[in-house]
């Protein structure tokens, strides 16, 4: 039987590829499926194509969560998967005893999130622990909320898996590395554009091409760097399908990279290096070697 299945997956883009196996998964028996995303994750909304997608902030406010309530009031939910851990969304159980909800939980020293009395309202939970070694990954607990006579669909066939277009292709089409500039990594490690250039030139002794981006986060500093990475160096830009050349070097700064061509970038890449995050989980999805800084 197909069900209506609701989940509350608003929080960062790298959490988001962690669960893409259970959300495939759950796609496959639904007759309705509808995902909840932040303005951290909703880039990668194109990964669920065939399903309804909906906006609201990482931080739920007043508003959020009556979206959330009346939404689950009026569209007659079977299931909730709760994904995030917001205290709010624990709190729903108490007041829709008729729907299932799953959650993954959390156990501390210091607290149980939720506690003891609001876990009694879900149907399923899986305990992350934060005092002991876990015996399963965060990946691994996801779906083991799954019905255990459903088929776990481990190449995320129900989702939507784009690439390049030809013209995009056509400016990467050489081997190359990927690495990903974070300008806040760099504040707080005390380093600056003299660190930089020993990375990327470090890269690109070793390898026969190197593309590298900036943060999608706009501010004072990182303007400070894109100014300095598109005089540099020359520049790819996936989203006009252009090139501009300025030296002969094998280094190429990818300007205003949005979450679709990360997605295509890391997928054609021999080899990706960032700080622990999204290109280490988008790495780990399609199997490719990524180096955490």
């Amino acid at each position: 039987m197909k069900k209506n299945i609701l989940i509350l997956k608003n929080d960062r883009a790298g959490d988001l590829f962690t669960s893409l196996k259970l959300i495939s998964t759950l796609a496959k028996n639904a007759s309705k499926l509808t995902i909840y995303l932040s303005e951290l994750n909703i880039g990668f909304k194109f990964l669920f194509k065939n399903f309804l997608t909906k906006e609201i902030n990482f931080n739920l406010n007043f508003i959020d969560k009556l979206k959330i309530f009346y939404d689950i009031l009026l569209n007659n939910y079977d299931e909730v998967y709760i994904i995030t851990p917001k205290s709010f969304y624990f709190y729903l159980p108490i007041f829709f005893r008729k729907i299932k909800f799953y959650a993954i939980v959390y156990d501390s020293k210091k607290r149980l999130r939720p506690n003891n009395f609001l876990r009694k309202f879900l149907f399923k939970f899986e305990i992350v622990y934060r005092n002991k070694l876990n015996r399963f990954s965060y990946r691994e607990l996801q779906l083991k909320l799954i019905d255990n006579n459903l088929f776990i669909d481990e190449n995320c066939k129900n989702l939507t898996i784009p690439d390049l277009n030809l013209n995009q292709k056509n400016l990467i089409t050489n081997e190359y590395v990927f690495f990903q500039f974070r300008q806040r990594f760099f504040d707080d490690l005390n380093w600056g554009i003299e660190e930089f250039k020993k990375i990327i030139n470090l890269l690109s002794s070793k390898y026969e091409n190197v593309l590298f981006s900036s943060d999608i986060e706009k501010n004072e500093r990182t303007f400070f760097y894109n100014n300095f990475f598109e005089k540099s160096f020359s520049v790819i830009n996936l989203n006009s399908s252009t090139k501009s050349l300025i030296n002969d070097k094998n280094i190429f700064y990818l300007k205003d990279l949005d979450s679709l061509n990360l997605f295509f970038i890391i997928k054609h890449s021999k080899l990706s290096v960032s700080k622990e995050g999204v290109v280490s989980h988008i790495s780990y999805f399609h199997s490719k070697k990524c180096y955490n800084l």
